[in-house]
């Protein structure tokens, strides 16, 4: 066993030492967790080093391998604890903000900043800042991200020094479950604190003189935001959103409808620069230098051609890579690139994995963080999936031509090429399937198809043509508009494909989000089935015990891929025996999602912020709701028509078809509502008012009642009109709660006095904790012992209200609030909560 462990390592070492690197960076957050500090891991890496090194010495060569994976893990879980910490330094901008504050930064506008029609995003590096009511400006460091609701002022370029005016506060993020951590992907960039600008008369530039280097350092975003001004002049906005996201990585202006487009279709890598894309760049440089160097006779008879091409590919790519912004992504895909062109010129192509392997430890050890993104995992997974069926692509490429004439060879050359361009896509979707599904939990079915086309027209058109008008925006802005111009046909066909495609029906799977222990054995039984494929057919000479091997091994394949479409929580959901209720961190909104005995699922409401980048339902709902697995509800009810309470149910209606949507009245407030029935009733989805009294759902013991609508007997104020609804489940144990709308005083005293049952063990407290709500009469009649408030985190003073605060502290109330616990979830045996807040 030690002598084939010590042969594999010798042949596959540096794919041995890359895994054992990359293993070592995500145990250090189990090591962060559990507080173990970083200098008492010193050690480890002395000790295995020191182990390998003698036993190298002692002409141990067996022992030396092994030992050097603990090494190298150890490396990895040392520089992984490196990358995790917060900035050393004590003058760091994040360690003197660390709340809301009002300051004046002055600071260096870092790149080009970006507009999506509402709001600019720029970055900022700050040299020193003046809080509020201080006339001392403090010497500071640090990137800072900040937003403008305007166009960033043109005038201003990359490197101006500014004068700035904000708000800043360190990053937060809706603290959910399986939740994306908006904080740790700014750390990941090295921003630890945001701002908001409220005007752009709050932005000076300062007149300093520059230096040489200063300039010099700057000159590709000026050359950047040059380029960008260029297209927006030339183009209609949305062949000059895209462009200016193909050449030079800015992609804020791409309208929502094209982002679903390319989504929907399963091209949206294509819009982001990115290893492949980097790739199919480098792949038509090179044969285009090729071509032409072997036009001369001298250069073929006399140097190595095509290491030539390869390395003049090189400066170009650079230059490439500098006008995209020179961002981490970018960064890490011309690395990948390089060690690939650097491995062709050493005669060291012959497996995709070695310069593979390479690649990803040159990028780990600059960014351990990387391997936390989706971008690195999926460029890798994509390159690895395309190694794996190299074999394959080979054979078809490499079959031999049978036509006598020439227009019947063209034409099997033809089909050769679109045959293996379907296998290298297949191979891609195979290989990043599981992991577009965990971070995005949707799949296009016709991903390779569409990629051949879109991907085509894109790549080989499209984007050559914009590459090369760029130097001639500054040589010949003529000749530049020209090519934009007819580059642009080709973005214009591509953007008809990519809509053509998003409209067929069921051209996208939306599943729930696969825990990371199936996409591991997915993964495993591909490559296990791979690698065994050459050894079966030389170690089993028996064709049928051969065939039957392989034949498991695919099955196997089969059952966990069953389990991404049918997740366990949907196979056992009748097995459920307790009720849960979880009420979830919308931010200034409302949505409680409740499970009950024998797998019913209900939401209560389903509605919080909004931004044009940002849907509350498919973004914070649909991914709690995804990531437990969870891919049908029973039943939405909605209290009332306000926006907070509603804004995210299209949504949810559409990915997850309940049978029933319960509202309070037909007409709303706003043509977002009736947009909302009309699109219940194209999905045939009952859409019902409930009597006073009516059972809405149960399931075993458990169900919810509505208790009225105490708006329609006296008024219409649209808050005084929600449904009134309570949860109970029997048993032993009192489990119940009173979910209220956004009811006013009158509302409450009317409950109150019409002597509803309204006793409860939990409150959702009415309308966000607000003191023209939760009257103490209603909270003694209530009698909770916790009650929710669901609000957002930027009013702590008006949601909840500090009278609603001592109201429940007098009574002995127990009060959690999702700003600041996250989401909280209730059994009928314990509450939790999901914060990222250390001080509770």
């Amino acid at each position: 066993m030690i002598t084939r462990l010590s042969q594999f390592l010798s042949t596959h070492l540096l794919l041995t030492v890359t895994f054992c690197f990359a293993l070592g960076i995500p145990c250090a957050l189990v090591c962060k967790d559990l507080g173990c500090p970083p200098g008492q891991l010193l050690f480890l890496p002395l000790l295995t080093g020191g182990c390998a090194l003698l036993a190298h010495l002692r002409r141990q060569p067996r022992a030396a391998l092994l030992l050097l994976l603990p090494f190298f893990f150890s490396i990895g879980l040392g520089h992984g604890l490196l990358a995790l910490r917060t900035p050393p330094d004590s003058s760091h901008i994040s360690h003197l903000i660390k709340e809301e504050q009002e300051v004046v930064l002055l600071c260096t506008l870092e790149q080009l900043p970006g507009f999506n029609g509402k709001n600019s995003t720029l970055l900022v590096d700050v040299h020193s800042l003046r809080i509020k009511d201080d006339a001392r400006y403090i010497g500071t460091c640090g990137l800072v991200q900040l937003k403008l609701k305007d166009p960033w002022p043109k005038a201003l370029m990359p490197g101006d020094k500014l004068a700035i005016r904000a708000r800043l506060s360190p990053p937060s993020t809706f603290q959910n479950p399986g939740g994306f951590d908006y904080p740790a992907y700014l750390a990941r960039q090295d921003i630890w604190i945001t701002g908001w600008i409220s005007s752009p008369l709050f932005i000076q530039q300062l007149d300093e003189e520059q230096s040489f280097l200063h300039r010099l350092r700057f000159l590709p975003e000026r050359l950047r935001t040059e380029i960008s001004a260029f297209i927006e002049q030339r183009a209609d906005p949305e062949i000059s959103s895209v462009y200016k996201a193909l050449l030079i990585g800015e992609a804020s202006g791409i309208s929502e409808e094209i982002l679903e487009a390319f989504k929907g279709s399963g091209t949206m890598h294509i819009l982001s620069i990115s290893g492949a894309h980097l790739s199919i760049l480098a792949a038509f440089l090179f044969f285009c230098l090729y071509w032409l160097l072997r036009r001369s006779e001298q250069l073929i008879l006399h140097f190595p051609v095509k290491k030539i091409a390869a390395a003049l590919c090189l400066p170009p790519l650079t230059m490439y890579s500098l006008l995209a912004g020179a961002g981490t992504p970018i960064i890490r895909s011309l690395i990948m690139v390089f060690v690939f062109m650097i491995a062709l010129c050493a005669d060291k192509q012959k497996s995709l994995f070695i310069p593979l392997a390479l690649a990803a430890l040159i990028i780990l050890v600059w960014d351990p963080n990387s391997l936390f993104t989706a971008s690195f995992q999926l460029s890798f997974m994509a390159v690895a999936s395309m190694a794996m069926a190299a074999p394959l692509i080979t054979t078809i490429t490499r079959t031999e031509t049978k036509a006598e004439s020439r227009g019947a060879r063209y034409k099997q050359g033809l089909v050769r090429y679109l045959l293996a361009a379907l296998t290298v896509s297949m191979a891609v979707t195979i290989g990043t399937a599981p992991l577009l599904l965990y971070y995005f939990n949707r799949l296009s079915v016709i991903g390779p198809a569409a990629n051949l086309l879109i991907e085509g027209l894109i790549c080989f058109w499209s984007l050559p043509i914009g590459f090369l008008a760029c130097p001639l925006i500054f040589i010949a802005p003529p000749a530049a508009d020209l090519f934009l111009h007819f580059g642009g046909y080709g973005l214009t066909l591509s953007l008809k494909l990519a809509a053509l495609f998003n409209g067929i029906p069921f051209s996208t799977l939306w599943l729930p989000t696969p825990p990371p222990g199936l996409i591991v054995l997915y993964y495993a039984t591909i490559i296990l089935c791979l690698s065994a494929m050459p050894a079966a057919r030389s170690a089993v000479e028996n064709p049928l015990l051969r065939k039957t091997a392989m034949a498991a091994g695919a099955g196997a394949w089969l059952l966990i891929l069953f389990l991404f479409f049918l997740p366990p929580a949907e196979l056992f959901k009748q097995r459920i025996s307790t009720s849960e209720i979880t009420f979830i961190d919308v931010g200034q909104g409302s949505s409680t999602f409740l499970e009950l005995p024998s797998g019913k699922r209900v939401l209560i409401d389903g509605g919080g912020s909004e931004s044009p980048r940002f849907n509350v339902g498919e973004d914070i709902i649909a991914r709690l709701l995804w990531q437990r697995g969870i891919k049908h509800l029973d039943s939405i009810m909605i209290t009332h028509s306000d926006a907070d309470h509603y804004n995210g149910i299209p949504f949810l209606l559409q990915r997850f078809r309940p049978q029933t949507l319960w509202i309070n009245d037909f007409s709303g407030h706003d043509q977002g509502w009736e947009k909302m029935l009309q699109q219940a009733d194209r999905l045939h989805i009952a859409v019902k008012i409930p009597q006073a009294g009516e059972t809405l759902i149960t399931g075993g013991k458990a169900g919810i009642v509505s208790l009225g609508n105490p708006g329609e007997t006296y008024g219409t104020a649209t808050n005084d009109s929600s449904l009134i609804l309570r949860f109970a489940q029997g048993g032993e144990k009192d489990f119940s709660c009173l979910f209220a709308g956004d009811i006013s005083h009158k509302a409450e005293a009317q409950l109150v006095n019409e002597k509803l049952p309204l006793q409860s063990t939990f409150l959702l407290s009415p309308h966000h904790g607000s003191s023209t709500s939760n009257s103490e009469a209603l909270l003694k009649a209530v009698n909770p012992h916790t009650m929710i408030v669901s609000a957002g985190r930027y009013r702590p003073n008006n949601f909840p209200t500090p009278e609603v605060r001592q109201r429940c502290a007098t009574l002995g109330i127990n009060l959690l609030i999702t700003a600041e616990h996250g989401a909280i979830t209730i059994t009928d045996k314990k509450t939790t909560w999901h914060s990222t807040n250390n001080d509770l």
